[in-house]
């Protein structure tokens, strides 16, 4: 794993994540953490992604191709500790991706496409029909907070309550939507620490 940081893009999405209240079905009063600090949402963006590529396993790598099926870029959504694997034709998706958003055509989860699909992410909350989206999301909270959660694509009271008590231990304003700032939090380095460093 090579861990990489672009603090430029870090603001620069801090403040769109900070500025951005809505998104298709989601309203100002659901924006992705209210009321967070800025200095909480400043050190989030700071952390540096973690770069995947082959040979790695990680549960970013099964989130990431659930988010993946879900911008129809790939064809199979397992968030399970079994395809936490680097598949063999994830290079060739992440290509194609990387290429339809005019990035390096990597073939790797890198700092260039973390970004863009965390812009793609938006904002996700309780009743959201991006059902591959949110069996990332909630793998991910499985991995980082509630193991009894069950990746299952349903974006219900479970999954609100697990995003919430991850944002209470990051700092991160607690409303239970999963938006650019909880994105960071749960994908950068330092998402398996307990609380946000450096707040």
């Amino acid at each position: 794993m090579k861990i990489l940081n672009r603090a430029g893009l870090g603001v620069a999405v801090t403040l769109l994540a900070l500025g951005a209240g809505t998104t298709a079905g989601m309203g100002v009063a659901s924006a992705d953490g209210p009321g967070t600090d800025p200095a909480v949402a400043r050190a989030i963006q700071e952390q540096p992604w973690v770069e995947l590529g082959p040979g790695d396993s990680d549960y970013r790598i099964a989130s990431a191709r659930c988010f993946l099926v879900q911008l129809g870029y790939y064809r199979t959504c397992t968030p399970t500790s079994a395809g936490e694997g680097w598949p063999s034709d994830l290079g060739a998706a992440l290509k194609k991706y990387q290429g339809a958003r005019h990035l390096p055509k990597s073939g790797r989860l890198d700092v260039e496409t973390w970004g863009a699909l965390q812009r793609d992410g938006g904002v996700v909350g309780q009743g959201s029909a991006r059902h591959s989206q949110v069996k990332g999301i909630q793998y991910a909270m499985k991995v980082l907070q509630s193991r009894s959660l069950v990746p299952d694509g349903q974006y219900g009271p479970a999954t609100t309550k697990a995003v919430k008590a991850f944002q209470q231990r990051k700092g991160i304003g607690a409303d239970g939507v999963f938006g650019q700032i909880t994105f960071r939090a749960a994908f950068a380095k330092g998402a398996e620490s307990r609380s946000t460093r450096g707040r």
